[in-house]
């Protein structure tokens, strides 16, 4: 299927603005069904129905509540389950009358009295078969699209690429998370905004190989990695965060000292996760520790 783009006019034609440009371009649209998404979207329609059903019966509606009231009680609920298209609601009025008498005693057929009027509410919860019939067909179905040639990405190829489409995700919220915090953007400048970009580019691919190489390692080695959670020091991960990784390094400390002569520097020893993890990267140690060694000492000119 062929699919065109043309660039849009100009607001004001000036000698800068370019032509013009139209984009043409291939795509195919891969029709896919998955058994077991399949089984799982349609297990999940049915206890979605199973819960709404409950919540709606033990719904209490009060003698004095409308018809108004109730019916967006229960589109609330029906919209906090995700069942408005497959269940039905009515809500249905009971008026009674009830004969008091105003005096006590014997009463006879002349005696006073008067009638109170009791209402209740009664719900009654149908199932729209049609619309769950349709709803369990169309189960497990997906489309895909791509403008990827059939010999270069066929459909098995193509479902596997969309599956770790999470991975890309991910380097998109770290972007826009606290890992590395392009927002709120306080520059106006576009050179300055690009040159931020650029820069939190490179951290997140940093970021990426960081963790994937932990990851690789570990997934080579039979002790998985111990004391990254805090408050829960004995559990261990096969597949780490860049982001717990660097917070192992959190508290180490460099420490300089000088009497106005020499100065001596001096860092936190390194704690055995922190060495193991600089293992698993690659790195040597000396990084940190040549820090301490007393060769550093130095006299300023």
């Amino acid at each position: 299927m062929a699919q065109t783009w043309t660039r849009p006019p100009a607001a004001k034609e000036t000698k800068q603005t370019p032509a013009a440009t139209v984009i043409i371009w291939s795509e195919r649209t891969l029709v896919v069904r998955s058994d077991k998404h399949a089984h799982r979207q349609q297990h999940g329609l049915v206890e979605r129905l199973r819960r709404a059903e409950r919540a709606l019966t033990k719904l209490k509606a009060t003698p004095e509540a409308d018809l108004a009231q109730l019916t967006s009680q229960s589109q609330t609920l029906l919209d906090r389950h995700d069942v408005a298209a497959y269940l039905q609601v009515t809500w249905t009025a009971h008026t009674t009358e009830t004969k008091h008498d105003l005096k006590r005693g014997r009463h006879g057929p002349k005696s006073p009295f008067e009638l109170v009027k009791s209402s209740s509410w009664h719900v009654q919860v149908t199932q729209l078969t049609q619309a769950i019939a349709t709803f369990n067909q169309l189960a497990g179905w997906r489309i895909y699209v791509t403008n990827a040639p059939a010999a270069r990405l066929d459909v098995q190829a193509a479902v596997s690429c969309y599956r770790e489409e999470w991975q890309p995700e991910r380097g998109f919220h770290r972007l826009k998370g606290a890992a590395l915090a392009i927002r709120p953007l306080l520059l106006r400048s576009d050179q300055r905004i690009c040159g931020l970009v650029r820069i939190l580019v490179i951290a997140l691919r940093v970021l990426t190989l960081l963790e994937f190489v932990a990851r690789r390692q570990l997934a080579q080695q039979t002790t998985p990695l111990r004391g990254l959670y805090a408050g829960n020091p004995k559990r261990a991960t096969q597949q780490p965060t860049a982001e717990r990784l660097l917070r192992a390094f959190d508290d180490i400390t460099w420490y300089q000292v000088s009497d106005g002569q020499t100065t001596w520097e001096y860092v936190t020893p390194l704690s055995h996760l922190q060495r193991r993890i600089l293992d698993l990267l690659d790195i040597p140690e000396a990084v940190y520790t040549r820090l301490a060694q007393p060769a550093l000492a130095r006299t300023p000119l």
